[in-house]
């Protein structure tokens, strides 16, 4: 789909008013023809074309699903002007048969850290190849430990201030480097440096924005929700509703754009937005954390979610594919011995830091899930 979207917009050379139809002369083929049109029409209006009665537009687009011997293809002839110009994406199977292929990706899970204290989030950064720096946020600090060779040689502490008392706080890290470390505590943000010991400067974090995916989100501390809203590419400013995480494709997820949305909002729905006003479809059964990976096996859109129990109750992280206005569950799900408490991208893109309490031992665990390419 996004791929003949872009050939259109290749073929059109600049934003038009054009009209779409759609004809299958096929007899079977594998494809929708109502979510092919408006997952169509949803990406070129992205694009800064506008959909109009065949009269009115400038730009004609004839798509027709077809077949060969080896496969199914849509075909868009694009009648411009005096020009025209055709584009053939091949379509081989179905995006359900795609998603769940003999190469199905898995979901791991490694525990890297157990305290009784609350870990808020944790990050890791190499010195050399021998060394490593391990940082672990806490609700009232930010504490550091060094290891040489698997071991521990330090350990330093630096407490953070808040305003804002909040029973569930909320807190991430970001490295710039091994030695440089940034965190987000509700309202406040933390610069941690070696210069040559552990110093920490906690300030107010000005207009409340942290980082998520390629956006910076409006943090409330007092709601423990983010807001914000974002400018398309055809002018259309949306303003999305409060909501605890979201995820957009990542750079490895071709054929997608960052205009494309999932939000795991306040009321325990998620939605997708995808460069429109309002969201193009719902999500039942996901939690409050939801992040995208580096798709494995193949480039699609794919995402991780929290289940919707709550702090009481064991846990799950769900690996989905997004496609068009749908989210195909992708394997089992992982399951997890208690509530998720935070899910944030790690520093290579293809894995996730989690912090989890286990309900057996009341342990706070960090872990590393990764999603691996099986057979």
């Amino acid at each position: 789909m996004y791929a003949l979207a872009e050939k259109i917009a290749a073929a059109l050379n600049s934003s038009s008013t054009l009209s779409i139809e759609i004809n299958d002369i096929s007899a079977t083929a594998p494809v929708d023809l109502a979510r092919l049109r408006a997952g169509l029409e949803a990406d070129m209006a992205l694009r800064g074309d506008r959909l109009m009665p065949p009269a009115s537009a400038d730009a004609l687009v004839q798509v027709t699903i077809s077949q060969n011997v080896q496969s199914y293809m849509l075909v868009a002839e694009v009648h411009h002007g005096p020009s025209e110009q055709v584009a053939i994406v091949p379509v081989s199977e179905s995006d359900d048969t795609k998603a769940q292929s003999s190469r199905v990706p898995g979901i791991q899970r490694r525990v890297v850290w157990q305290q009784s204290q609350p870990i808020l989030d944790f990050a890791q950064g190499a010195i050399d190849p021998h060394r490593n720096l391990w940082y672990f946020l806490e609700t009232d600090e930010l504490v550091a430990y060094e290891f040489d060779d698997g071991a521990q040689v330090l350990r330093d502490a630096r407490p953070i201030s808040r305003a804002e008392a909040n029973r569930d706080l909320r807190g991430r890290l970001l490295l710039t480097d091994a030695t440089h470390v940034t965190a987000f505590a509700g309202e406040i943000r933390c610069e941690g440096a070696w210069s040559p010991a552990f110093a920490v400067d906690c300030r107010n974090n000005a207009g409340q924005q942290w980082p998520m995916g390629p956006v910076n989100w409006i943090f409330d501390a007092a709601r423990n929700d983010f807001s914000g809203s974002m400018i398309l590419s055809n002018s259309l400013t949306v303003r999305f509703p409060p909501f605890f995480s979201a995820a957009s494709p990542t750079a490895g997820a071709t054929g997608q754009n960052s205009s494309r949305w999932v939000l795991a909002e306040i009321d325990g729905t998620a939605q997708l937005f995808s460069g429109a006003a309002e969201p193009v479809a719902a999500f039942a059964g996901w939690g409050s954390d939801v992040l995208s990976v580096a798709p494995a096996c193949d480039s699609a859109w794919q995402v991780l979610a929290t289940g919707p129990g709550d702090r009481t109750q064991p846990d799950s992280i769900q690996l989905y594919e997004i496609t068009d206005s749908r989210a195909i569950p992708i394997g089992q799900p992982l399951g997890i011995p208690g509530p998720v408490l935070a899910l944030w991208p790690a520093e290579d893109g293809k894995s996730a830091r989690v912090i989890s309490r286990n309900i057996q031992t009341g342990l706070y665990e960090a872990s590393i899930v990764s999603i691996s390419c099986g057979n």
